[in-house]
């Protein structure tokens, strides 16, 4: 991941650089999602699909469960089969 400084217009306006445009996949006009909270921000292109924007979150999470299979191994396995 790459970072660029970009300076904040007196309308609160911000231009982005070509090139971080290029890598986001935003034109002029196009529509971007900005994410933002505790003093970070990201611009992400919007998707053509949300399952894709939610794609990769909570992987850290998996992986420390084992991975998915082997966690619903392990669910299923808890549950009570009376």
């Amino acid at each position: 991941m790459q970072s660029v400084t970009v300076t904040v217009g007196k309308r609160a306006q911000i231009v982005i650089p070509k090139k971080a445009r290029e890598a986001i996949g935003i034109k002029e006009g196009s529509k971007a999602t900005l994410m933002y909270g505790k003093g970070r921000g990201i611009i992400m292109g919007d998707p053509k699909t949300y399952g894709r924007l939610l794609r990769g979150l909570g992987k850290e999470i998996w992986a420390k469960a084992g991975g998915a299979d082997k966690y619903l191994k392990r669910e299923r396995a808890s549950w009570n089969r009376d």
